[in-house]
Formats: structure tokens, sequence, C-alpha cells
């Protein structure tokens, strides 16, 4: 509005005397919203002068420093100033103040803040929303923690949850990546009361929809649509178009996102595909040829985006570079790089690690090498992935000493070797037959680079010790591997039986049974197939008896479906057939029955 006209038109009611606090609020508000602060220093005396002063004047004041430009220091001294004069402040008070702390990034502060009005007037919406936006705002995703912690505010104040919060919850939540987390704000959202606004705007939609499809709900994701697309005169935006492709193409429904980008071309396409809507849809698509390993498919929409002038970005590009390499198709990969100079698209450090790894999955190091060196002279950095996928190809190509300088390039450039790299050198001594040299590398690379073997070392381990003949050495590191607080997994107990097996061994097959069965949720680590196999052994061993028949009822009732093996149950029914012969000495059985009861069963087996 005009400042001028307003204050004008104030000090003329005021001089009548018709000036009351609301007046004077109300044209502080319009000097503010315009960023006059001549006129707001003159509103404001005034008011002190009169007497017109509250706490929406001071909520109006704070305004001025609520955002990215806020001043937190202006902010406290206006909220001091305000408890001067014997206001308190409210929750829309708060609610600026707060904006101005999460301006400057200091959420420890901001939760501070957050205490204060739950000891005081309490929280709303508006506050939720500027908790969520702030993190955004700072481009740093909210952590777990405090996430809950923000969304639990909305039940604990029985908030309603509007339009803006549904958004930036669950924007936030996208964030962490965290399925059942997504689940249960879209639950706690629902149970605040939110239903859908019959205006409700396309970009809440494809939130929802983006939402929906990331807890793959998409049957939901599908409802929504349908609403939205349903809406006469109000077609579906490029953008809510593009948020459809890409949940169909996460959910692996390929053939309905091309059909989607078929009726988004229908309804969008007249005035060519140059936009960039079309650019993500493509790339979405792109992304979803790539996952399923068509590399043709891909390069055919990259094909179709150049004939068209769609503009193919560093995300599409790095997306179709991909493609290629998992399907090993490295010419085409670097044909891709070279069209990225072409382009004016500056390749980053993603695209040169899926290089890299193209070229040392197919074993072409002098190529991994080259463009290695490459990035390094263009400055950018490697990573962690970048060393474990040169280490992985010299490894797979037997070179030990080019496998040394990339662990001390790597620690050069200040990364540390982890587990990854630990598994990484321990196949490649398994591989070269020097179980010792891979147990050396288990025992000392974490000592020196400061972590602990993670159960897929343990078990890399394991298979290497048992892939050279060394079962014994590959079942002592259950123990070990127990007691260091290394949960074996699935992998783990398979890895085991599977050698245990190859070798014959009732010793190695019941003592990784039993381990397995004095897990929680054994069921989960036991594959049934190979357990039924281990029970065949112990009845052709001859050790059904002494450890077979209790294992069996162990494994059942934990869960698992398994049974006696054939023989076994012969064993079982041989005495009552001699006995109905008269040629069964009863005694005999008494005895073994009493020599049973008075000896526990071992569980350790027998070779």
């Amino acid at each position: 509005g005009d400042v001028k006209q307003a204050v004008d038109l104030l000090f003329d009611l005021r001089d009548r005397g018709e000036a009351d606090t609301t007046v004077f609020n109300s044209t502080l508000d319009v000097a503010v919203s315009n960023g006059d602060q001549e006129a707001v220093d003159t509103i404001f005396e005034e008011m002190k002068a009169s007497h017109c002063v509250d706490v929406v004047t001071y909520n109006i004041l704070l305004k001025q420093f609520t955002g990215a430009d806020g001043c937190l220091e202006q902010s406290r001294a206006l909220l001091k100033e305000m408890r001067g004069f014997g206001l308190k402040p409210n929750v829309a008070t708060y609610n600026s103040l707060l904006g101005s702390i999460l301006a400057t990034g200091d959420f420890a502060a901001a939760w501070r803040t957050v205490d204060e009005m739950e000891a005081g007037p309490g929280v709303d919406a508006y506050t939720i929303s500027i908790l969520f936006k702030g993190y955004k705002g700072r481009r740093r995703t909210i952590d777990p923690a405090s996430f809950d912690r923000a969304l639990a505010l909305i039940e604990k104040y029985s908030v309603k949850a509007d339009e803006i919060l549904v958004n930036v919850a669950l924007e936030a939540c996208f964030g962490l990546r965290d399925q059942e987390r997504l689940n249960g704000t879209l639950t706690a959202l629902r149970r605040s009361g939110w239903t859908l606004p019959k205006q409700c705007s396309m970009h809440t939609y494809a939130t929802l929809i983006k939402a929906y499809g990331m807890s793959r709900q998409l049957n939901m994701a599908w409802k929504l649509w349908g609403e939205a697309s349903g809406k006469k005169g109000q077609p579906p935006t490029e953008q809510l178009f593009s948020q459809m492709i890409d949940v169909l193409v996460c959910n692996a429904r390929m053939e309905d996102a091309l059909s989607m980008f078929e009726d988004m071309k229908a309804t969008h396409g007249r005035q060519g595909l140059c936009s960039q809507g079309f650019a993500v849809a493509y790339a979405m698509l792109i992304r979803g040829f790539a996952q399923r390993k068509e590399c043709g498919k891909a390069l055919a929409c990259y094909d179709e985006m150049r004939e068209n002038g769609t503009k193919v970005g560093l995300v599409v590009f790095n997306s179709l570079i991909d493609a290629c390499s998992r399907v090993g198709d490295m010419s085409s990969a670097a044909r891709l790089y070279r069209d990225m100079s072409r382009a004016e698209c500056v390749p980053d450090l993603i695209t040169y690690s899926t290089l890299i790894k193209g070229y040392c999955v197919r074993g072409e190091m002098d190529e991994a090498w080259d463009l290695f060196e490459l990035m390094r002279n263009k400055g950018i950095r490697p990573d962690a992935i970048v060393f474990n996928s040169l280490l992985d190809g010299c490894a797979k190509k037997q070179m030990p000493d080019h496998c040394e300088q990339v662990i001390n390039d790597m620690v050069d450039a200040g990364i540390k070797p982890s587990n990854h790299s630990a598994s990484i050198l321990i196949k490649l001594y398994g591989r070269s037959r020097d179980v010792d040299a891979a147990f050396r590398v288990f025992e000392d690379m974490p000592l020196k680079y400061g972590f602990a073997p993670n159960t897929a070392v343990y078990t890399c381990l394991m298979s290497t010790f048992i892939g050279n003949g060394r079962l014994d050495r590959a079942l002592n590191l259950l123990p070990r591997m127990i007691k260091a607080g290394q949960r074996p997994d699935e992998k783990t107990y398979s890895t085991l039986l599977r050698g245990a097996l190859r070798s014959q061994s009732v010793d190695g097959v019941c003592s990784t049974l039993w381990s397995a069965l004095n897990c929680t949720e054994p069921r989960r680590l036991l594959d049934e197939e190979l357990v039924q196999s281990a029970l065949q052994l112990l009845q052709k061993r001859r050790a059904w008896e002494e450890q077979g028949r209790e294992l069996l009822e162990r494994l059942r009732a934990a869960g698992l479906t398994v049974h006696a093996p054939g023989g076994a149950q012969a064993q079982v029914q041989a005495p009552q057939a001699q006995a109905s012969c008269g040629q069964f000495d009863f005694s005999m059985v008494k005895q073994q029955q009493n020599n049973q009861k008075q000896s526990p069963v071992r569980r350790g087996g027998r070779r």
C-alpha cells in the first residue's frame, strides 16, 4: 500500500481522537510490509506516546527480523522491551523469534525457544512448520530425533495440520529416507484431522503422491492422481506428471510410467518438449531403464531428448552413464562423457565414480587409472567409492602391489580404509590362496585405521578360509564374532553350513546350527534347504540319535519347516521290527535308555 497515505490518514484520525490501537497497528503493518523504516520508527514512537502498544504491535515489529535477513539481536531486544511494558509474548511472538533464530542456523537455540513456548503459550501449526522449514532453509537434512520431536508436537498440542504443515513435514521426512517413519508421519497427519481441501494445490498433490509412492502405497498414489487429474479445467501440471512418473518408476511399474509419459506429451507437449518438467520426466524414465539394465532404451530416450531440444542436464548424463556401465557398454559410456563437454555440462564426482567403477568391473584398469588422474587434475576429490572401485579392480586382476598403492593414495587423500576395503583385500588373498595374508588384513587393518570388523568382513574371511580348505578356522571365527558384538546374519550361517556340508563335517554342522538356535529369531538366520541337508548329513554319518533328534526338535520349535530324513525314521523303527521277530534283546534297549538319561547329549557332535 501507499505508506505516506496510510500515515497521513493515521495522524488525521489521531488528531480527531479516533485512532485506537487497532488503527495504529494496521498502519504499522503497512509500513513494516513495505520496508519503510522511517515510517515504522515514527509510528511506533507515536504509539508509545499514546499508550497504544500491545502484543500485536511487537509481533508486527518482529516480522522485520524474520527470515534469511533477520537480525536475532534486534528480535531479542524487542522481546525484552515488550516484557518491560508488562506485555506477555504469545504464540505469534515466539514464532517470529523462532524464525529469526533458525535463520542463523542455531538449531539448539531454536529448540530452547520451543521449550519456552511449551512452558508458556504452547505451539501451533505455524510453529511446527517453521521448525521443518528452518532445516530446509539451511540446506540441512533434519536429524531423525529432531524430526520426531517436531512431529510429536502435533499430537501433544492437538494441532490440526494445514496444507503448509503437510508439505513441509513430508518434505523433511523425504530426506530421512525412512519408510517406516514416513508411514508414521502420514498417520500422524491424518490423526490430526487433515483432509484434502477442495481447492488443494497441485504442489500438495505432488507431495502426497511422492509420499505414498515412497511408502509403497501405490493404490493411494493412484487414487490421488485420479482426484487431481479429474479436476475440470485444471489439468495436472508438468510437475505432477513428473512426480507420478517417478513414483511408478520407483515401484517397478515402467510400462505404466511410459504410458503416463505419453499422456504428459498429449497434455503439455503441443508447445514442444523443451521445458524443465519434460527434462525431469525423461530423467526419471532413463533412471528406470538404468535400474533394469535396459541400456538401449535409456539411450533411445537420450536421442529423443536431443531431437526434441530437451535440455540434457548432469543428472540425466550420470543416469545414462550408469545405465551403460551396468551392462559393461563402456564405449557408449565414453561417448556420453564426450557429449557432456559438447553440451557444456561439467562432469562431477558421480560421473567419474560411475565411469571408473564401470572400467574396473570390466578389468580395463588403464582406462580407470587415466580417469582417476584426470579427475584429480580437475580438482575433483575422489571419495571412498572411487578408491574402493580401484581397489576392487586391482584385486580382481590379482595386482597386490597396485592394491597397496590404492590404499596409500586413499590415506593420503584423508579417507580411511573401511570394512569394504578390508573385504576386497581379504578376497584378493583368498583367490591367491594366501589365507595367512587374508587373516593379517582382518587383524591389522581395523586396528590401524580405527574401525571394527563388521558382519560382512567376518563372513568374507569365513568364506576365504572355507574356499582354501580351512573350515576349522572359519568355525573358530563364529564365537569370536559374537563376542565382539557383531551379529551373524543369514549369509554368515549359510556360508558356514555350506562349508561344513562340503567337508561332510558333523561338528561343523552341529556347532553352526546350535549357534543360530541360541540367537533370537533363528528362523530368519537359517536357510531351510541347507538345514535339511545338514540333518541328512547327521543321519548319513550315524549321528542322528546323538545329535540329530534334539536338533530337529529345536529347529521345529523355532518355526523351521524341516523333517527327519528317511534313514533316521528307519533307525527309529528298526528296534521294534527286530523285537517282533524275537531277535532283539530288550535289556540292551533299556541299558541304552538309562545311559542316555545319565549322560547329557553333547552338542558338539562328532566328525
